[in-house]
């Protein structure tokens, strides 16, 4: 490491990496890939329909653009901490392709922990009311930009046994 570096910073660093990420995962979901037209609309509506099907998988070219943002903003740019920054930023590109991948492939009621049945609920309410709750990994961007839509539970009659 160059710099000498303290524990302030380099959490600092990577939570704002991880927060960009978290805005940006809600911004692509929402202005992108539900936009009504073009190619990730359609790949994203073939996902709305068949939600079972494997979509949530890394994409070979990440690594790429991680290594070039980051070579912006440490060689070019100078930012100090563009390291941390960038493991925040790739942590939540990391924690958005899990929980996106359980939230397909596990019922809820075999998530052990509350807040990411949470997440769970909040990704299904999605699914059924698809201009609501953009954001995977956080509700956050949901409740800034007022597309957050609380999970309702569902009447008895509803219920499927």
């Amino acid at each position: 490491m160059r710099h000498h570096w303290n524990w302030s910073s380099v959490i600092f660093s990577f939570l704002s990496g991880w927060i960009v990420f978290s805005l940006i995962e809600y911004s692509v979901h929402r202005w992108l890939l539900h936009a009504g037209e073009g190619l990730l609309f359609r790949l994203h509506e073939s996902h709305h329909h068949h939600p079972e099907e494997p979509s949530a998988f890394f994409f070979a070219t990440s690594i790429v653009v991680l290594t070039l943002a980051w070579l912006l903003l440490d060689r070019a740019l100078h930012l100090d901490g563009a390291s941390f920054f960038i493991c925040g930023f790739a942590s939540g590109y990391c924690y958005f392709g899990l929980l996106h991948h359980l939230e397909h492939t596990t019922r809820i009621n075999r998530i052990p922990f509350r807040w990411l049945q949470k997440r769970w609920a909040a990704h299904s309410v999605h699914h059924r009311l698809d201009h609501h709750n953009f954001g995977v990994i956080t509700s956050f961007w949901d409740l800034v930009f007022k597309t957050h839509q609380s999970n309702k539970k569902r009447e008895r009659s509803e219920v499927v046994p």
